[in-house]
C-alpha cells in the first residue's frame, strides 16, 4: 500500500479532529488493557501539542508531544492497526522530532512500550535505564537529541 496524500498536522485541543485524535488513541492504546482516559487525563492535555496524521483526509495516526523546559516528551502514539509497519509511525515521529525543535527542544524523549522498543531503536532513540511498569505493562524510557 502506497503513502498517498499523508498530511501531519498540529490539531487544536478540544476540536473535532482532536476528539477523533483520542478515540482512536483510546482504542488502540486503553481499550486492549481494558483501560479508558479519565477526564483529568484528557483534561491535562490542554497543555499539550496535538499531532494528527491524515491520509485522504482520514485520521490514521496520531502523537501528543508534552513540554518539560527544554524536553519534549512524546506520548500516546498511535497509528492504525492495519496501516502499521508502512513508515506512518517514523514520518510521525520525524514530525514530533521538527515540531519540538521549533519549540525550542534539545531532547525528545518517550515511555515506550516494550512492544515498541524495536520501533523507536529503528529510528535513532535510545534506551536509558530499566524496565518499569505503566498502565499495567513494561515500558523503558528512550531518547533522542534533537
Amino acid at each position: 500500500m502506497k503513502l498517498k496524500n499523508l498530511q501531519l498536522r498540529l490539531i487544536e485541543y478540544g476540536s473535532s479532529e482532536w476528539k477523533a485524535a483520542v478515540a482512536l488513541r483510546e482504542k488502540i492504546l486503553r481499550i486492549p488493557l481494558g483501560q479508558s482516559f479519565s477526564r483529568e487525563e484528557l483534561k491535562l492535555e490542554e497543555q499539550h501539542l496535538h499531532i494528527g496524521c491524515y491520509m485522504e483526509d482520514h485520521l490514521v495516526g496520531t502523537a501528543v508531544l508534552v513540554p518539560e523546559n527544554d524536553l519534549q516528551k512524546v506520548q500516546r502514539v498511535a497509528v492504525e492497526e492495519r496501516l502499521r509497519n508502512l513508515g506512518i509511525g517514523a514520518r510521525m515521529m520525524y514530525f514530533c522530532e521538527e515540531t519540538s525543535r521549533e519549540k525550542g527542544a534539545k531532547k525528545i524523549y518517550c515511555h515506550a512500550r516494550d512492544s515498541a522498543v524495536k520501533f523507536y531503536s529503528s529510528i535513532g532513540y535510545k534506551k536509558e535505564g530499566e524496565y518499569f511498569p505503566e498502565d499495567g505493562i513494561p515500558h523503558l524510557k528512550m531518547y533522542k537529541e534533537l
